[in-house]
């Protein structure tokens, strides 16, 4: 008995994990926004992960702001075309809650005094900028298209 017990949540345990590896990851795709200045402009060749947050502007049944976060080992994450905000960015991208900003900073010029994690606005959003946002949701990119 204990072994058939044993066996049984081997196989749980083993058939748990096969869903969860064959599982589909979510792919967000939106316009650009917004981008982290700083983190875009300090990018290191080095055995050092660099990092590129966006806020992409998603459409569904209503218009959401979602964080994305690249990282990487290259000096550029994302391809330079997307960042004027006309095309629309894809990317494979996993929940992150541990990252969410409530009232993100979003200016449209940068500053001498700019603030780490103040978002400038692309090119195509500069006239039209996106309402006061008060939850932005976090993703970790996993891949991009």
């Amino acid at each position: 008995m204990k072994m058939q017990r044993r066996l049984l949540l081997t196989a749980v345990g083993v058939a748990a994990l096969a869903l969860t590896c064959f599982a589909k990851i979510p792919v967000l795709t939106g316009k650009m926004v917004a981008y982290d200045p700083l983190l875009h402009a300090s990018k290191n060749a080095s055995v050092v992960a660099n990092k590129e947050v966006v806020i992409l502007q998603t459409q569904g049944p209503k218009t959401r702001y979602v964080k994305v976060v690249f990282v990487s080992f290259g000096t550029s994450q994302i391809d330079a075309k997307y960042f004027d905000g006309t095309q629309p960015l894809t990317a494979q991208a996993i929940r992150d809650k541990a990252c969410d900003e409530s009232y993100p900073e979003i200016v449209a010029q940068v500053t001498l005094t700019q603030r780490a994690g103040t978002y400038l606005l692309t090119d195509t959003f500069k006239n039209s900028p996106p309402g006061r946002i008060k939850n932005l949701e976090c993703y970790d990119a996993t891949g991009k298209k």
